[in-house]
Protein backbone atom coordinates (compact mmCIF):
# COMPACT_ATOMS: atom_id res chain seq x y z
CA UNK A 1 0.00 0.00 0.00
CA UNK A 2 3.20 2.29 0.75
CA UNK A 3 4.52 1.76 -2.39
CA UNK A 4 1.07 3.06 -3.95
CA UNK A 5 0.49 5.86 -2.40
CA UNK A 6 4.65 6.78 -3.16
CA UNK A 7 3.37 6.32 -7.10
CA UNK A 8 0.86 8.06 -7.11
CA UNK A 9 2.09 11.19 -5.05
CA UNK A 10 5.11 11.20 -7.64
CA UNK A 11 2.47 10.88 -10.78
CA UNK A 12 0.88 13.77 -9.60
CA UNK A 13 4.32 15.68 -8.81
CA UNK A 14 5.40 15.04 -12.46
CA UNK A 15 1.58 16.11 -13.61
CA UNK A 16 2.91 19.40 -11.97
CA UNK A 17 6.44 19.89 -13.07
CA UNK A 18 5.39 18.93 -16.37
CA UNK A 19 1.72 19.71 -17.63
CA UNK A 20 0.47 18.01 -20.68
CA UNK A 21 0.88 19.95 -23.92
CA UNK A 22 -2.35 22.31 -24.69
CA UNK A 23 -3.49 21.00 -28.32
CA UNK A 24 -3.32 23.86 -30.96
CA UNK A 25 -6.77 24.93 -32.18
CA UNK A 26 -6.09 26.22 -36.06
CA UNK A 27 -7.94 29.26 -36.34
CA UNK A 28 -9.65 30.74 -39.68
CA UNK A 29 -7.54 33.05 -40.81
CA UNK A 30 -10.09 36.01 -40.22
CA UNK A 31 -9.93 35.06 -36.57
CA UNK A 32 -6.00 36.30 -36.78
CA UNK A 33 -6.61 39.75 -39.26
CA UNK A 34 -5.57 37.89 -42.70
CA UNK A 35 -8.28 37.84 -45.27
CA UNK A 36 -8.98 34.64 -47.07
CA UNK A 37 -9.44 34.30 -50.36
CA UNK A 38 -13.10 33.89 -49.95
CA UNK A 39 -13.39 37.33 -47.54
CA UNK A 40 -11.74 39.83 -49.33
CA UNK A 41 -12.93 43.32 -50.46
CA UNK A 42 -13.45 44.89 -53.53
CA UNK A 43 -10.64 47.40 -55.02
CA UNK A 44 -12.97 50.45 -53.31
CA UNK A 45 -13.00 48.59 -50.89
CA UNK A 46 -9.20 48.02 -50.14
CA UNK A 47 -8.68 51.41 -50.96
CA UNK A 48 -10.50 52.72 -48.17
CA UNK A 49 -8.66 50.46 -45.77
CA UNK A 50 -5.42 51.98 -47.58
CA UNK A 51 -7.12 55.36 -47.15
CA UNK A 52 -7.58 54.72 -43.52
CA UNK A 53 -4.82 53.20 -42.54
CA UNK A 54 -2.21 56.02 -43.51
CA UNK A 55 -4.25 58.37 -42.37
CA UNK A 56 -5.03 60.47 -44.96
CA UNK A 57 -8.77 61.22 -43.63
CA UNK A 58 -6.53 63.60 -41.01
CA UNK A 59 -6.16 66.03 -44.08
CA UNK A 60 -8.89 65.08 -46.88
CA UNK A 61 -11.92 64.04 -44.23
CA UNK A 62 -13.13 60.95 -43.45
CA UNK A 63 -14.85 60.70 -47.25
CA UNK A 64 -12.23 62.41 -49.11
CA UNK A 65 -14.38 66.04 -49.00
CA UNK A 66 -11.80 67.90 -47.63
CA UNK A 67 -10.10 69.58 -44.25
CA UNK A 68 -7.45 71.26 -44.14
CA UNK A 69 -6.15 69.27 -47.44
CA UNK A 70 -8.21 69.91 -50.47
CA UNK A 71 -11.21 67.39 -51.97
CA UNK A 72 -10.56 64.48 -53.48
CA UNK A 73 -13.79 62.89 -53.64
CA UNK A 74 -14.25 61.58 -56.93
CA UNK A 75 -10.62 62.13 -58.27
CA UNK A 76 -9.68 59.67 -61.19
CA UNK A 77 -6.03 59.53 -60.33
CA UNK A 78 -3.92 60.46 -57.86
CA UNK A 79 -0.72 58.80 -58.61
CA UNK A 80 1.53 62.11 -59.06
CA UNK A 81 0.70 63.61 -55.76
CA UNK A 82 1.09 60.38 -54.05
CA UNK A 83 4.99 59.88 -55.09
CA UNK A 84 5.38 63.89 -55.43
CA UNK A 85 3.11 64.82 -52.73
CA UNK A 86 1.50 68.13 -52.74
CA UNK A 87 2.76 71.74 -53.11
CA UNK A 88 0.46 72.88 -49.78
CA UNK A 89 2.48 70.39 -48.02
CA UNK A 90 1.31 67.09 -48.77
CA UNK A 91 4.41 64.47 -48.18
CA UNK A 92 5.16 61.54 -50.78
CA UNK A 93 3.14 58.29 -49.87
CA UNK A 94 5.73 56.20 -52.21
CA UNK A 95 8.00 54.37 -49.88
CA UNK A 96 4.31 53.21 -47.86
CA UNK A 97 2.13 52.16 -51.02
CA UNK A 98 2.30 49.72 -53.53
CA UNK A 99 1.00 50.05 -56.76
CA UNK A 100 -1.75 47.90 -55.91
CA UNK A 101 -2.44 50.50 -53.05
CA UNK A 102 -2.31 53.32 -55.38
CA UNK A 103 -5.19 51.39 -58.08
CA UNK A 104 -7.23 50.52 -54.55
CA UNK A 105 -6.99 54.21 -53.77
CA UNK A 106 -8.32 55.54 -57.15
CA UNK A 107 -10.90 53.25 -57.49
CA UNK A 108 -11.40 53.93 -53.66
CA UNK A 109 -11.82 57.80 -54.34
CA UNK A 110 -14.14 57.09 -57.99
CA UNK A 111 -16.48 55.00 -55.62
CA UNK A 112 -17.17 58.64 -53.27
CA UNK A 113 -20.50 59.73 -53.19
CA UNK A 114 -21.92 56.08 -55.35
CA UNK A 115 -24.18 53.35 -53.68
CA UNK A 116 -20.95 51.62 -54.16
CA UNK A 117 -19.12 53.27 -51.65
CA UNK A 118 -17.10 51.36 -48.82
CA UNK A 119 -18.05 53.29 -45.80
CA UNK A 120 -16.21 51.27 -42.76
CA UNK A 121 -13.93 52.50 -40.10
CA UNK A 122 -12.42 49.29 -38.77
CA UNK A 123 -9.53 48.85 -41.65
CA UNK A 124 -7.39 46.47 -39.71
CA UNK A 125 -9.93 43.82 -39.64
CA UNK A 126 -9.69 40.98 -42.44
CA UNK A 127 -13.22 41.98 -43.32
CA UNK A 128 -14.61 45.19 -41.79
CA UNK A 129 -17.19 45.20 -39.19
CA UNK A 130 -17.84 48.60 -39.58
Amino acid sequence: MHVIRVLSAAVALAALLHPPARAVVPQPDTMRGIASPAATLSSAGEGRRVYLKLNCYGCHGMHGYGTMGPNIAGEGDVTEWIYAGGAQGMPSFRALMTSTDILNMNAYLKSIGTPVEPTFTHWWEAVPSQ
